[in-house]
């Protein structure tokens, strides 16, 4: 498989390459970040940490961040302007608008020597310098079913337009890239891929969970995190075990009406707890103190939770999908379907790991830091100066 052919010594030598020098030293950059259209979500923690990894990666860079009139959901590091752009009128013309137009116009006004868009739903065009956009994945195209015909109509339309206008599409895993290459050869010509960082984790407060039965963690969030196969596989593990209970975070009002019915109808209500949208700290605590993590996403264009909990010294489970194997590097269980019986297997397979065993995966994680992945993002950037 390609994407997990490539380990940590592919991407410093693809720093390395990328890397542009003058006389011996690192040219500094001035870096307008858009991130106008970035809400709380996937898009905005990887924003965030990506800004602390450019702090590390270039300390003599200026980075100027763009948002909208709600401010920034995601934390700033100190040094690093702010600036709003406000769109003339409210409504869908006022939203294109800011896409476009407003970002272009504050973004000339501050003369950067690159741009970088949070998201590709924005408009790289006018700006008189280097242009670069963040691609998490092409689940619209890879699984359609999950989307609505109005979503794939504004993806299609908007990602192929800023796409086609980027100088660099950094892609968040290797497997997104070949996704890229597959799908648009040609725009993927441009695609560099920036691995996303694990060691934010490193800054989580410990959890004392000595004191409480052990649970498992799983997410309800999203038709590709197999939420339902979950509560299957649980229960099939229940027959084996009395002790441990399952968690499943992140869950919607009608997810959670939907998954209650299950639950019961399963009889293992009281050993799985459901849980809403955690804020930050809620979802650290209850992440930081699971003795297991169960992931069998049928897609990821990355897999920040199974990276997470094996940086974090957690077992846990995944589905056989590209990303996961890539962020896991043979280190988690991998269920070979999502059945109530493969799952099962794959839950016991886990919480069976030896202490050397989940140390070798933490390790692991060591090959992926933000500031690499800042390094990759900014390298590109200085090149095509």
């Amino acid at each position: 498989m390609r994407a997990s052919s490539r380990g940590s010594p592919y991407m410093a030598d693809r720093v390395h390459a990328l890397r542009v020098r003058k006389n011996g030293k690192d040219l500094s950059m001035h870096l307008v970040v858009d991130a106008v259209v970035v809400r709380a979500g996937s898009s905005a923690i990887v924003i965030e940490h990506l800004l602390r990894g450019w702090t590390e990666a270039a300390p003599d860079d200026r980075v100027t961040v763009l948002v909208d009139e709600a401010g920034p959901v995601f934390a700033v590091p100190e040094g690093y302007p702010v600036v709003t752009v406000r769109p003339p009128v409210g409504g869908p013309a006022g939203a294109a608008w800011l896409r476009s137009f407003g970002v272009r116009r504050a973004a000339r006004a501050l003369h950067p020597d690159a741009v970088l868009a949070a998201v590709p739903a924005t408009g790289l065009v006018g700006y008189g310098c280097p242009r670069g956009l963040i691609l998490y994945d092409l689940r619209h195209e890879l699984r359609p079913h999950q989307f609505s015909w109005r979503t794939r109509l504004s993806r299609r339309l908007s990602w192929g337009w800023t796409m086609s206008r980027a100088d660099g599409i950094y892609t968040i895993s290797e497997r997104t890239l070949d996704d890229l290459r597959d799908r648009h050869p040609r725009l993927a010509r441009n695609g560099v891929a920036a691995q996303l960082g694990a060691d934010h984790v490193d800054g989580w407060p410990a959890v004392d969970t000595s004191q409480e039965a052990p649970y498992a963690l799983a997410f309800g969030h999203f038709a590709n995190k197999n939420a339902d196969s979950v509560i299957e596989g649980w229960a099939r593990f229940c027959t084996t075990d009395d002790r441990w209970r399952l968690r499943l975070v992140g869950m919607g009002s009608a997810d959670l009406a939907a998954a209650s019915d299950r639950v019961a109808a399963l009889g293992v209500a009281d050993r799985v707890e459901l849980m809403p949208w955690l804020d930050d700290a809620a979802f650290q605590d209850v992440f930081a103190g699971a003795g297991l993590v169960i992931f069998p996403s049928d897609f990821e264009g990355f897999g920040l939770p199974a990276i997470e909990a094996m940086r974090l010294g957690i077992p846990v489970v995944v589905s056989d999908d590209p990303a996961l194997a890539e962020v896991t590097g043979g280190h988690a269980a991998v269920a070979r379907t999502t059945t109530p019986v493969d799952l099962a297997a794959a839950i016991t397979e886990a919480l069976a790991y030896p202490p050397a065993h989940l140390e070798a995966a933490r390790r692991f994680t060591d090959g992926f830091a933000w500031r690499r992945t800042a390094d990759v993002v900014r390298a590109s950037l200085l090149e095509a100066r």
